[in-house]
């Protein structure tokens, strides 16, 4: 398993959360707040014009910055 940003993902693969890295707290706190965590699942739904994250029953709309600090591991 290699780990790789969620920018890395293409349209409808899934992935398993295993860290967050942000541009600050702040940033880091909304994250976790919709659910990414360490161990969630998530499946790509869009990549353009912004990443559209499935994370249980939530779709998360995020921009590139946000995205790229999501490291995952492929399922």
């Amino acid at each position: 398993m290699t780990e790789q940003s969620v920018t890395e993902l293409k349209t409808g693969e899934k992935a398993r959360v295993i860290a967050i890295h942000g541009q600050n707290d702040a940033s880091i706190r909304k994250l976790i707040v919709f659910g990414v965590l360490p161990g969630m699942e998530l499946e790509v739904l869009q990549t353009f014009p912004a990443y559209v994250l499935k994370i249980d029953n939530t779709q998360l709309a995020l921009d590139y910055e946000a995205a790229f600090g999501i490291i995952v591991v492929t399922c």
